[in-house]
């Protein structure tokens, strides 16, 4: 199936029922920040290489979702309830011949390889594996769209304790109405697999920290990606709106 507007029905092993595209509305707040490309290559699959910002450095986007509404208008529609996640993308290049900054962007397809995926619910790690192959397990992850900002806790998964605590600061600025398509990608069946999703709502773009914004990776997490913790840019918006695709397999 590729990602056009035409409507299908799956049926999840939790007898869950999705219908594709999926309508989601949620909470999001997160930072991007360098890496070093070599960590990152080494868990990228075949076809896809990090996006480089400078000679031997790529980056990571962290961000922390907390959903409001699964499913179609009525919110109920799937019978799966809100759930919190937190996921970490490694902005990738697709099939591209290049390493050099910026000339990758031309020679390759842009998107994001999702590394780790803990969500709160098992229904909600059903849905992702079975239909995108997306990796999410079951953690504890707190998202909370407060007064000063959203703040997310992961503790627990494949990296134990407190994994993560991120702290993402209201604008100062009132965020900006955007529209824009992004792309995914996930192994599943050993195949690589591409995920459109079409987004919209008021989100803002900063660049830099800003006073407030907090981050903190559990050190197995940030030597497996070569992380640093000082942010190039970060994201926030309480009321965005997501339609998710059918995965598109990407042929070699």
């Amino acid at each position: 199936m590729t990602a056009t507007d035409q409507r299908a029905r799956i049926r999840l092993s939790t007898g869950h029922e999705i219908e594709l595209p999926l309508e989601l509305s949620f909470a999001m707040g997160g930072v991007t920040v360098p890496a070093r490309r070599s960590r990152l290559e080494a868990i990228l699959p075949d076809g896809l290489s990090s996006l480089a910002i400078a000679p031997g450095v790529g980056c990571v986007a962290l961000v922390g979702i907390q959903y409001h509404r699964v499913g179609g208008e009525q919110g109920d529609a799937t019978g799966l309830e809100p759930y919190d996640e937190f996921a970490v993308i490694v902005p990738t290049v697709h099939d591209s011949r290049t390493n050099v900054p910026v000339a990758q962007l031309a020679d390759g397809t842009f998107g994001g390889y999702v590394h780790w995926l803990p969500v709160t619910t098992e229904p909600a790690v059903t849905l992702g594996r079975e239909i995108w192959g997306y990796p999410k397990e079951r953690a504890d992850v707190t998202v909370t769209d407060g007064p000063n900002g959203i703040r997310t806790v992961v503790a627990g998964g494949r990296y134990g304790g407190e994994a993560v605590r991120l702290e993402v600061t209201r604008p100062r600025l009132s965020p900006r109405a955007r529209d824009w398509t992004m792309a995914s990608y996930t192994t599943k069946d050993d195949g690589l697999l591409r995920t459109t999703a079409k987004i919209d709502g008021e989100v803002a773009i900063g660049l830099g920290p800003s006073i407030g914004t907090r981050l903190e990776v559990a050190p197995a997490l940030a030597r497996e990606l070569g992380l640093w913790q000082r942010p190039l840019a970060r994201v926030y918006g309480s009321q965005v709106r997501a339609r998710l695709f059918a995965g598109e397999w990407m042929i070699e």
